[in-house]
């Protein structure tokens, strides 16, 4: 009987190693295939100046001779039939790029792809600013957007429970009428286009829209962060914390296109409040004391402000970071203030004096 069962666990291990190995045979081969051909240049991530022309090397297996290479850069294709090559970018948007790099030998084709960072070619301009005149701010506003109206100033204001959207007499700092938001939402950016005023909520993805009299007409979704908005033309434009800007459509709030926001040295995060001035995107970097000049078309810093020292110390003690730009189209005035500052100042800017 022993021996007898001896033998059934012996057949019993025969049979599971013969089913491992057969297992280990049938497994199937890597989807992935060997590609004959290689791009050798630009390296991936690689970053070049605006302008520059970026190399492009290709190489291949003996039996598979290049006959033609396309490169899709921007929507447009490049066609080449050498094997190395100079590209010059389709236009002067800087940010990260996608090659789609296409290699044909005879009637075969094999596809590479490489993302390349376009960096403008000069560093922004130092500039900074002017005060001309001093004006209270209600140290309970913790200001997220700006923005001045028929001579009035608007203000949409965050924190849970205390987010608001205010009309305020800007001489005094009077609020002349106020709407308050859900205790569970947080306000952030503001925005007027055709005679209506446009506000979002931070992690919300609800905004909301309202008439001149301040009384809610409609409400939009959007599914990233709302964080500083701004009109240009008749779109609008949203930050959401990193270096983009979103186009919106106003009636859909649809993203139309988007602009990556680059200096010298790289991308430029944590964009928030924002105004247009001159065609010129205006953006405050959150947690700093600059304002970025953006060209609208590229997303090259045109210009950095810094405005350091606006307050004094002690009440800079009191306060929270810079944010809020507001331009009055009918007298060209420039506001800046802060959340939780105590005052709203118009100021000019300029660059800075070289020593």
């Amino acid at each position: 009987m022993i021996k007898s069962s001896y033998v059934v666990v012996f057949l019993l291990l025969i049979f599971s190693a013969c089913s491992s190995n057969k297992s280990e045979k049938e497994k199937p081969s890597s989807p992935r295939i060997k590609k004959a051909s290689r791009v050798t240049a630009p390296n991936q991530n690689q970053s070049f100046a605006r302008g520059s022309r970026i190399p492009v090397t290709v190489t291949s297996s003996e039996d598979f001779a290049i006959d033609s290479v396309v490169i899709s850069a921007g929507g447009k294709d490049f066609p080449y039939t050498q094997d190395a090559f100079d590209l010059t970018m389709p236009t002067r948007r800087v940010g990260s790029w996608r090659l789609i790099v296409k290699v044909y030998s005879n009637e075969k084709s094999e596809t590479h792809y490489r993302k390349v960072t376009i960096l403008p070619e000069n560093a922004p301009e130092e500039w900074t600013y002017e005060v001309q005149n001093t004006y209270p701010h209600d140290t309970e506003d913790y200001t997220q957007g700006l923005l001045v109206k028929d001579g009035y100033l608007y203000e949409s204001t965050g924190q849970r429970g205390q987010s608001s959207f205010k009309k305020k007499d800007i001489i005094t700092g009077e609020t002349l009428a106020s709407v308050n938001l859900s205790d569970n939402l947080f306000g952030e950016g503001l925005a007027e286009l055709n005679d209506e005023f446009y506000q979002l909520t931070w992690t919300s993805g609800r905004g909301f829209v309202y008439n001149n009299e301040m009384k809610q007409v409609r409400t939009f979704n959007y599914q990233m962060e709302g964080w500083g908005l701004t009109s240009l033309g008749n779109e609008l434009i949203l930050t959401d914390e990193s270096e983009m800007l979103y186009f919106i459509d106003p009636m859909s709030f649809t993203t139309q296109r988007e602009l990556a926001v680059y200096d010298h040295e790289g991308k430029i995060e944590a964009l928030n409040e924002l105004e247009v001035i001159d065609g010129l995107i205006y953006a405050n970097v959150y947690q700093t004391n600059d304002i970025v000049v953006i060209d609208s078309e590229t997303g090259e810093v045109l210009r950095k402000i810094d405005m350091g020292g606006l307050l004094d110390e002690a009440d800079a003690n009191k306060a929270d970071v810079l944010n809020g730009i507001a331009l009055d189209e009918e007298t060209g005035k420039i506001y800046v203030t802060g959340k939780w500052w105590p005052k709203l100042f118009e100021v000019t800017f300029q660059p800075k004096t070289i020593q």
